[in-house]
């Protein structure tokens, strides 16, 4: 289908690069008068397909753009600006009937920083770990990782988790790029780190940036850092940047509602939160409340390193 590009911002959708929502509609008969959901919401380039009978109900934007869509059953749009875009039925939108509805669209935000560090100092021959370490995505969760580590300027390789591993055959300095996808199919930023690979054998050091270990007998004060905080129900998971022990408190109302702690360990981790006599009285079984999550990691020597984090949590 070809791309419509209208005033508001609102167009006939493209090729399928991001996520779908369906609105659907009856084929006709009596009662048969609603869109399910009527008020959908969806992210900037998300497609919207509309499923039923247009001749027994035509599609009519509030906008007046794009024309009447009164044949077929399916027909697919995106919004390329966030807001609001009301639509209802040419023939059913008054009363008693009043077959109408309107999509919100919002921004699709991507992570606040991107970036990964390198372990260990990279050296011809012996395989080098490359490690996510930049932000969550603040709208929703990141599906794929891409990598360009030959510094050619091509991604040629994706990942499904935030790590990599590589192998390289000459000494010299190669410029790695990274970038996330998340979940509308929408690429962040791009991370660029100089990575200088020694000979093997020498005591070289790894690329600039959240580099991994240096040399041996060198002190440790880099605190550990947790990226990809996500809580579900009273689980938290996270991923750490170094082998690290955890401790997580929520706080809601002024109070501390759960806490929860973890062994040192590396990579992904994950906790239970276990709720306290005041978090118990307060957020009752299947509800939400809003809390203020503090998460502290803490390393072998001592390197300790909080964040804090606003989210909802349910209590199943």
């Amino acid at each position: 289908m070809s791309l419509l590009m209208l005033g508001l911002g609102l167009a006939l959708a493209g090729p399928a690069v991001a996520l779908e929502q369906t609105v659907a509609f009856p084929n006709g008969g009596p009662g048969s008068y609603s869109y399910s959901p009527a008020s959908p919401s969806i992210k900037t380039g998300d497609a919207l397909t509309f499923s039923g009978n247009f001749t027994g109900h035509p599609l009519v934007w509030d906008s007046g753009n794009p024309p009447v869509t009164n044949s077929g059953s399916s027909a697919s749009f995106h919004f390329a600006q966030p807001g609001t875009y009301a639509f209802h039925c040419a023939l059913h939108f008054g009363p008693p009937n009043n077959m109408v509805g309107s999509v919100t669209v919002v921004p699709d935000q991507h992570p606040a920083t991107v970036s990964f560090g390198v372990s260990p100092s990279p050296r011809t021959g012996q395989p080098v770990t490359f490690t996510y370490s930049g932000s969550a995505d603040p709208d929703g969760s990141l599906t794929s990782w891409q990598w360009d580590l030959d510094g050619d300027g091509s991604f040629e390789t994706t990942t499904l988790a935030g790590t990599a591993t590589n192998t390289y055959a000459s000494p010299g300095t190669v410029n790695v790029h990274m970038r996330v996808i998340d979940d509308s199919n929408e690429p962040s930023a791009t991370a660029t780190q100089a990575v200088t690979i020694a000979a093997a054998g020498s005591s070289g050091s790894g690329g600039s940036g959240t580099s991994g270990s240096g040399s041996s007998g060198s002190k440790d004060t880099t605190a550990p850092k947790a990226t990809l905080v996500k809580l579900r129900g009273l689980k938290l998971s996270f991923r750490s940047s170094e082998k690290a022990s955890a401790t997580a408190t929520l706080r809601a109302r002024g109070k501390p509602i759960a806490k929860g702690s973890a062994k040192a360990k590396s990579g992904a981790i994950s906790l239970r939160l276990h709720l306290t006599s005041a978090g118990r009285s307060t957020l009752a079984r299947g509800h939400k409340l809003k809390a203020t999550l503090t998460l502290t990691l803490r390393d072998a020597s001592g390197n300790r390193r909080s964040l804090k984090k606003a989210l909802t949590v349910r209590r199943p």
